[in-house]
């Protein structure tokens, strides 16, 4: 496979997530505000999220390796930088989804996917930095999120 093509599959597998983040993101604000209609929908769709991190890890990792292979140096450099990172990683989601499960106040639920929402969209604007030297996407480039 090309660079290019293993770039463009990192970053369409960021823009999806992006997507997932922000829209659980709205939903988490809503429950943190009071709204606990959305409490078991979002309980629901921050496994799942966690789940799909979990694969685009793995995915990442081996996106990482091929595009070291075919000589992309920052990829290279930061290999083992990004497994190092994974594995904190993988340790923190697991947290979170016992978290998720024995949080019992609906606004404090809504507050910790709020955060995890934020922290992850900040680590994979940090990861598209240094593998392509700049993020694809920034919450100051999207004007909803500026009126928000």
């Amino acid at each position: 496979m090309k660079v290019e093509e293993l770039k463009n599959g990192i970053l369409a597998q960021h823009h999806m997530l992006r997507a997932l983040l922000v829209d659980l993101g709205d939903v988490a604000q809503k429950v943190a505000e009071g709204d606990a209609s959305g409490e078991q929908v979002l309980r629901d769709s921050a496994h799942q999220l966690a789940d799909a991190l979990l694969r685009h890890m793995e995915d990442e990792e081996r996106i990482l390796e091929a595009l070291s292979r075919e000589g992309h140096a920052p990829a290279a450099e930061h290999l083992a930088e990004f497994q190092h990172d994974h594995v904190h990683q993988r340790g923190l989601l697991a947290s979170f989804n016992t978290r998720i499960d024995s949080v019992q106040a609906s606004r404090r639920l809504g507050q910790i996917i709020k955060a995890l929402t934020n922290a992850v969209l900040l680590d994979m604007e940090h990861e598209e930095t240094a593998i392509f030297g700049k993020p694809s996407f920034t919450r100051e480039a999207d004007p909803v999120a500026q009126v928000a």
